[in-house]
């Protein structure tokens, strides 16, 4: 009897994690929504800023802006210390959503150090900070922990610390890591170049253009890389969901097989007990 017991209780713990699973997945899915029309929302803005920068950076009037603006466009920036910026999650069950981004950050330090590259870390993410911080410790300049609906204000204290970083002379190109959302199932895993600025495919030269007023380039910098690290994170907020999603909905399928396999054992079981101790009545009552 103490086997059907702890068959029972498994039976039973495994259906109270099923209904743990459904319900962060129906939250996923209804975060999801949101989050995806905001990523969107914000690809043109983002690419338009992208434009802008490569446009100025093509200029013929490159050189009438002050040296502290003209040096977030010039190509010594890749001679310079590198800035990696890593965005990860904050929480984890959701599949492989953040190892993607590590590996693949692991990958680009050991190159940039096999090319004699300095590089400094700055991480978005509870989930980074743990998986970085204990074999490249020194080299991360910054940490920002990402809340429901503060994602501007986490993108302007890294765009923040980016220009002071940039100006000081302290990095020079700068690199963000992030998963773009795809789909429900897929999350890509992107690295963009922030600085020196480069257009995206879908963006729109225009070398033409001419930029007049005083601090207006240093304006459109800080608007660019903020909107830079706002997309990343809102994509990487996005695919989030969308992998914990997946990832509870297997788990919840999962969870459902384990208790039809375990019932039909505690059934077989049980079957077996009542056939043994029917066996044993009528072997006493043939003996009377």
């Amino acid at each position: 009897m103490s086997g059907l017991k702890h068959l029972r209780n498994r039976v039973k713990s495994i259906k109270s994690t099923q209904k743990i699973t459904k319900a962060m997945h129906v939250v996923s899915a209804a975060k999801l929504k949101k989050l995806k029309d905001q990523a969107e929302n914000l690809n043109d803005y983002s690419s338009v800023l992208s434009a802008i920068m490569h446009d100025i950076s093509a200029s013929d009037n490159l050189l009438d802006l002050p040296a502290e603006d003209r040096r977030f466009f010039s190509k010594d920036l890749e001679n310079m210390p590198h800035l990696l910026v890593v965005v990860t999650s904050e929480r984890g069950l959701c599949g492989s959503f953040n190892s993607n981004v590590i590996k693949r950050v692991k990958l680009d330090i050991k190159q940039l150090e096999e090319h004699n590259k300095e590089v400094k870390l700055l991480i978005i993410g509870k989930k980074g900070i743990d998986a970085l911080k204990n074999e490249f410790g020194e080299k991360i300049v910054g940490y920002e922990h990402v809340a429901q609906g503060n994602y501007e204000c986490v993108a302007r204290e890294v765009k923040d610390k980016i220009i002071g970083l940039v100006e000081s002379q302290k990095v020079g190109a700068c690199y963000i890591y992030y998963n773009k959302f795809k789909n429900a199932m897929t999350q890509i895993m992107t690295k963009e170049q922030i600085l020196p600025a480069q257009p995206r495919s879908e963006s729109k030269i225009n070398n033409s253009s001419e930029y007049e007023g005083s601090g207006l380039v240093h304006n459109v910098i800080s608007l660019y890389i903020s909107g830079q690290i706002n997309y990343g994170l809102l994509q990487s907020r996005a695919s989030e969901e969308g992998a914990r999603m997946t990832a509870m909905d297997n788990a919840t399928r999962n969870a459902g097989e384990l208790v039809d396999k375990l019932t039909l054992q505690l059934n077989r079981s049980r079957q077996a007990i009542i056939t043994t101790e029917l066996n044993e009545i009528i072997s006493g009552a043939e003996s009377v």
